[in-house]
C-alpha cells in the first residue's frame, strides 16, 4: 500500500487526454451552379493510432478521413456532402495517441 501513491500518480502522469479541433464544411467536393436535393443527415466516426515522441508523431495508419467521407455517402447513396461539421479528439496513453474524427452532414444527389 505504501507504493500505491506512488504508482498511480505516475499513472496519472503518464496518460493525458486532450481534445482537439472542430469545425464546419460547406461541402467535400464543389457545388457551384448545381441543382441538389438534401437526401438526409449522415453521422460517422473512425479511429487510428499514432505513436509519439514529444513533438514527433508517427500514424500506424492512414488517418481515415477519405474513407470516412465514402462511407458516408455511400450509406445514403447520395452524391455528395454539405453542411459538413467535424470534431477530432485525441487520447495520449503513454506513447500511444488514440486520435478519432467525427463527420455529421447533409448527404445530397445532384438533380
Amino acid at each position: 500500500m505504501r507504493y500505491g501513491f506512488f504508482v498511480i500518480f505516475i499513472l496519472l502522469f503518464c496518460i493525458k487526454c486532450a481534445s482537439s479541433t472542430a469545425g464546419l464544411a460547406t461541402s467535400n467536393i464543389p457545388i457551384v451552379n448545381k441543382n441538389y436535393e438534401v437526401i438526409g443527415s449522415v453521422e460517422g466516426q473512425k479511429s487510428w493510432w499514432t505513436f509519439d515522441i514529444g513533438i514527433i508523431g508517427v500514424p500506424l495508419k492512414k488517418p481515415p478521413m477519405v474513407e470516412l467521407v465514402k462511407q458516408l455517402i455511400k450509406k445514403k447513396d447520395a452524391d455528395a456532402l454539405v453542411n459538413i461539421r467535424y470534431w477530432n479528439d485525441k487520447t495520449i496513453i503513454f506513447f500511444m495517441t488514440y486520435n478519432r474524427i467525427g463527420i455529421t452532414a447533409d448527404a445530397v444527389r445532384f438533380k
